[in-house]
């Protein structure tokens, strides 16, 4: 499937694709680039699609550097309870949608980011890039306010249980390098400009040597793993003799021989007749009647 993503009439995001990688540029500078406006529902629909279009095989989210901030956190001009009228939380959503992009993910984070410009736009990330510059703020404690956006869930698992206590209890603002965040960041940058050029090469230097069938199927084990490796031995072994059946490893072993480049030509099509294993929550929203 190949999308036309001009024809999406995004308002708050751009997008651009080249050689397999996809950008998305969070486009909301006046209003510094706060998690408003249509931006939560633009996210959604674009990494849903993106995760569809058999051309993309690498995503970067970054941001417009017009505004001092990668994301300023939710849009409070209407208050907190404009945001959460409705049952499911948007940063969540978007989270999630992220999360479940079966395309390997990238954020470029070139400037400040607060709230859910860390939670939702960084933390279900495959890889995250940042400017040492960056102020990363967690205020929700401060605020009055729950952690959003699947941070609960994904932070411990990132940096461990301790530190996203200290992180997330303290309300505080911490800088890349601090020692809560160690391990969060695959490459620290000491310019806001460095950040989105890093990002690219490495996202094209995968986009050209990687199967996307074989990174749907790592990011599954990774994310969706059982509780006993006798489980997860049981997983692998599935997963493994479909892959291994496949054009891209058939390429991946003629390439090694003959000591070229890969020419991957799976689509997520071909992905492994045992992914899904597991079964999902509903998380739509229904009203129902009293």
């Amino acid at each position: 499937m190949s999308i036309d993503y001009k024809a999406q009439g995004y308002r708050d995001l751009l997008i651009s694709l080249d050689r397999g990688v996809a950008v998305v540029t969070i486009n909301r500078p006046k209003q510094r680039n706060t998690f408003g406006g249509t931006l939560p529902q633009e996210l959604e629909a674009v990494f849903e699609l993106l995760d569809l279009d058999d051309r993309v095989r690498v995503v970067i989210l970054t941001a417009d550097t017009k505004a001092p901030a990668f994301c300023s956190g939710a849009d409070l001009s209407g208050g907190w309870g404009g945001l959460f009228h409705v049952h499911r939380d948007s940063g969540g959503k978007v989270s999630m949608a992220i999360f479940r992009c079966r395309k390997i993910t990238i954020a470029a984070v070139n400037g400040h980011a607060v709230g859910v410009g860390v939670t939702g736009l960084q933390l279900p990330f495959d890889f995250r890039f940042v400017w040492a510059g960056a102020k990363l703020a967690l205020p929700f404690v401060r605020r009055g306010i729950a952690v959003e956006a699947g941070a609960s869930f994904l932070l411990p698992r990132l940096v461990g249980h301790a530190k996203a206590t200290a992180l997330l209890l303290t309300g505080g603002t911490f800088s890349p390098d601090s020692p809560y965040l160690q391990g969060l960041y695959h490459d620290i940058l000491p310019t806001r400009e460095a950040v989105l050029p890093t990002a690219l090469a490495f996202a094209r230097e995968l986009a050209e040597n990687t199967s996307m069938t074989s990174v749907a199927s790592t990011k599954a084990l990774l994310s969706r793993g059982v509780d006993s490796i006798e489980g997860q031995h049981l997983i692998d072994s599935r997963v493994l003799a479909d892959l291994a059946r496949s054009d891209d490893a058939a390429e991946g072993a003629r390439a090694f021989i003959e000591r070229r480049p890969v020419q991957f030509k799976d689509t997520l099509k071909n992905l492994s007749e045992h992914i899904p294993w597991w079964t999902s929550p509903d998380t739509s929203f229904r009203r129902t009647k009293l």
